[in-house]
């Protein structure tokens, strides 16, 4: 069912002009949520970059502390080796000398003298414990080099903490190893020293070899030094790389930003890497993002508030009240006007051409009422002059039967009774007076039809159209059962009209059919029918002499004939007639032909519902 036109329309309409202009201030606001996002993209490629950088600068300081660390346990080394308790082996004089190291270097976990058996006969912190290191791989790799060597992080013996060894050996003058000296780097102060030079909150520092064993790891060193770990990623890629920035995800799923770099132990390569995770890296454009989105939205929502507020003051309540005018105006108040006076801006410049709409059209509507009082005027005395002249016809065409009747018969019976009296040249004239009378009675009684036409009122009915034509083509057919003729009556669907009408509309034009298909041995006559979009038509098809199109448009006037009546007899008033009664139905006519090859007629009727028992061929509506 359809809404009424003047329904009011919602408020929240997407339709409406508050919501127009709110749309309005959205979309100038998309630029500046474009903008803010695309500087915490720019801040935060910077970010990235800053964060790697940092981190390439941390990894490069770490790599220092633990080269120079190595660099001082090595002059230290070469230090101990020249001083005489060392050189002589004294036991309790290395303990004492050794004491004084660990208590100023905090660095270390333990410092011991080993022969080169293995036998360790002095260390700090002292043990009583006889302790064996021949078994070190550090300890059999110093005997073999003869330099300072690195071992891998393990937990020392005289300590019991977990540290990196670092050995030297011991030689007299001739150059013969006499002892090996051991320290443990302490890995845990390692790490605490490394978290004070200012690293971000949850970094990580990585250390390894060139082979990919990790050598220190921050946090949880427990779980990762000493493993050999080459297809890691990170450590792939620092590996490969020696020096730069690479992002990774470490085991606990948090992403980072790594800066890595090489340094070198006098006898080895390692390589140190500091990871910091995004969140930490971004965590303060972030916040600015998050500020600045909510102060945008503030923003956004104190325009949208102005908006509707001041587009229902100065904009939707002028436009309401040019939509009550026009209501007005739409029901027939052609004195309503807006103003004056008029606002400034467009909605007054548009009150006003409103109101100049509005003295045009009650200007016109008094021009057209004056103009329709004239044509209903002229309408009454047509119609007064078109029905004198249809009495004058029916007139004429009755009053011509009665002399045309006298004529005739005298004209008969003195063929009958004095034919024997007269010569030839009587006898066909007096033929010819019949004939004549004969043809000036079938135009009588058409012209009488074709009057009645325009009197007759319709009387609209539902109509079986097959059967119809099925009824008077049989009806035509019997004059001349003898003919090689065929009618073909496709399905026809089903019009609303005067029953006896469109009866006389299809027995005109089957009747013409028949009529010029007369000359063929084998005529073909079809009746078809199809719905269209707004009418329903209706065809008559022969296969008979035809026509010239250019004549097509006299078919349909009173008395016209485009063939001698000598060839095909008729008064010329069929398609006359076939015209008027669609016309009255208000539907339309038309013809196609060609000469030789035959003709076709059509017709059209509105397409209505039809309603109550469709009428057939003989039964009358009831």
């Amino acid at each position: 069912m359809n809404s009424s036109p003047n329904k009011e329309p919602s408020r929240l309409s997407l339709g409406g002009l508050r919501l127009r202009a709110i749309f309005l201030v959205l979309l100038a606001i998309i630029p500046l949520l474009g903008l803010t996002l695309y500087s915490y993209l720019e801040q935060r490629a910077d970010a990235i970059a800053e964060a790697q950088r940092d981190a390439v600068l941390v990894a490069k300081f770490v790599a220092k502390i633990q080269q120079t660390l190595l660099q001082d346990t090595n002059q230290l080394f070469q230090t101990l080796t020249q001083l005489p308790q060392v050189l002589q082996q004294d036991p309790e004089g290395c303990k004492l000398l050794f004491a004084r190291v660990i208590e100023n270097h905090e660095n270390y976990t333990a410092l011991i003298a080993a022969y080169p058996n293995g036998r360790v006969f002095a260390s700090a912190p002292r043990t009583t414990e006889s302790i064996q290191v021949g078994d070190r791989p550090w300890f059999k790799s110093v005997l073999q080099s003869r330099d300072m060597v690195i071992g891998e992080p393990q937990v020392g013996r005289v300590s019991r903490r977990f540290s990196l060894p670092i050995a030297f050996p011991v030689q007299n003058p001739t150059g013969q190893l006499t002892a090996v000296l051991a320290t443990g780097l302490d890995l845990e102060w390692l790490g605490r020293f490394i978290l004070q030079t200012g690293l971000p909150a949850q970094s990580t520092v990585l250390m390894t070899d060139s082979n990919g064993k990790v050598m220190f790891k921050y946090p949880n060193p427990e779980k990762y030094i000493g493993k050999q770990m080459p297809e890691s990623p990170i450590i792939k890629t620092m590996i490969s790389r020696k020096e730069g920035v690479t992002e990774g995800t470490c085991a606990g799923g948090v992403s980072r930003l790594y800066g890595f770099t090489r340094f070198s132990s006098p006898n080895q390569e390692f390589y140190a890497a500091i990871g910091i995770p995004k969140d930490v890296a971004f965590a303060d454009i972030d916040r600015v993002l998050k500020r600045n989105l909510l102060y945008l939205g503030l923003v956004a929502l104190l325009v949208i508030a102005a908006a509707w507020f001041w587009g229902g003051l100065f904009i939707v309540r002028p436009i309401k009240k040019l939509q009550q005018v026009t209501r007005q105006l739409t029901a027939g108040d052609l004195e309503v006007r807006t103003g004056p006076p008029y606002r400034s801006g467009e909605l007054g410049l548009l009150a006003r051409d409103f109101d100049q709409m509005a003295d045009v059209i009650q200007e016109r509507d008094t021009r057209l009422k004056q103009a329709a009082g004239e044509l209903n005027r002229r309408l009454l005395e047509l119609n007064a002059a078109y029905k004198e002249l249809e009495s004058f016809s029916y007139t004429v065409a009755h009053d011509l039967r009665a002399p045309l009747r006298g004529i005739g018969g005298f004209s008969r019976i003195l063929l009958e009774d004095a034919g024997d009296k007269l010569d030839a040249e009587g006898i066909r004239c007096l033929n010819i007076i019949q004939n004549d009378i004969k043809k000036m009675g079938d135009l009588i009684d058409d012209l009488l039809a074709f009057s009645r036409l325009g009197r007759r009122e319709i009387r609209p009915a539902d109509l079986n159209m097959e059967d119809l034509a099925r009824t008077v083509s049989a009806e035509l057919q019997k004059p001349a059962p003898e003919r090689n003729l065929e009618i073909r009556i496709q399905p026809l669907p089903p019009a609303r009209g005067d029953r006896e009408m469109i009866r006389q509309v299809l027995e005109n034009l089957l009747d013409n059919a028949l009529k010029f298909t007369a000359p063929k041995e084998a005529a073909v006559i079809e009746v078809t029918g199809e719905v269209r979009q707004e009418e329903t038509v209706y065809c008559v098809r022969d296969n008979g002499v035809g026509f010239e199109m250019e004549y097509a448009a006299k078919l349909f006037e009173v008395f016209q004939r485009l063939h001698p009546e000598s060839e095909f007899p008729g008064t010329g008033m069929g398609l006359a007639i076939v015209q008027r009664i669609v016309q009255r139905h208000r539907g339309r006519v038309w013809g196609e032909g060609k000469v030789g090859e035959g003709a076709k007629f059509c017709f059209s009727l509105p397409k209505e519902e039809t309603g109550g028992k469709v009428i057939g061929g003989e039964q009358d509506e009831s």
